[in-house]
């Protein structure tokens, strides 16, 4: 694990999340609210529902209910192709949608914020990989959040990314979130 006191490169800040959690469900609403965090941007695939597995847990449409009580806009960016079972799940968690992204593309991310009315200052987007989610979050200037996979079935090409994203894990610091940062 890398030292907190060794600087990181350019490419090493473009690839390190704002912010480390195990699964979304343990995101800090304190944490969105002390950033001005208005709105989310979340993956779908292995980090909402287990791979191309797009039925919708009681457990995910509470959480996304619980944001939007609090007053966050929420959207799905997912590379998956469309479908309308994708669709379907959107519309039951009652949020924005962008299927077919090419992520890390900018393109798409600013879509997102275009739809979500937000700017990247105030927007936070969380997935499960280092090379889309995270490096095109933070290429925009977005908070970034990694979680963990929900799953171990993926996409042949993401399995091949997840070599690399292991080497790249080894040597940028994961900051997990801890209630005494809240304090701080």
């Amino acid at each position: 694990m890398a030292s907190n006191n060794r600087r990181a490169r350019p490419l090493g800040r473009l690839l390190t999340p704002t912010l480390y959690l195990e699964k979304i469900y343990d995101l800090p609403l304190e944490w969105l609210s002390d950033n001005s965090i208005t709105s989310v941007i979340t993956d779908l695939d292995n980090t909402l529902v287990p791979w191309r597995d797009y039925r919708v847990a009681e457990e995910l449409t509470e959480w996304f209910n619980t944001l939007h009580k609090e007053g966050f806009k929420t959207l799905i960016l997912t590379n998956a192709r469309p479908s309308p079972t994708i669709t379907k799940l959107s519309h039951s968690l009652n949020t924005k949608l962008v299927v077919g992204a090419r992520k890390p593309i900018s393109r798409f991310f600013r879509e997102a914020l275009m739809l979500l009315d937000s700017r990247p200052s105030e927007t936070c987007v969380i997935g499960d990989q280092i090379f889309t989610d995270i490096l095109g979050g933070n290429i925009i200037g977005c908070r970034t959040v990694l979680v963990e996979r929900i799953g171990r079935r993926e996409f042949l090409g993401t399995r091949i990314m997840r070599l690399f994203e292991n080497v790249v894990r080894q040597h940028v610091n994961l900051p997990r979130w801890t209630r005494q940062q809240q304090k701080d």
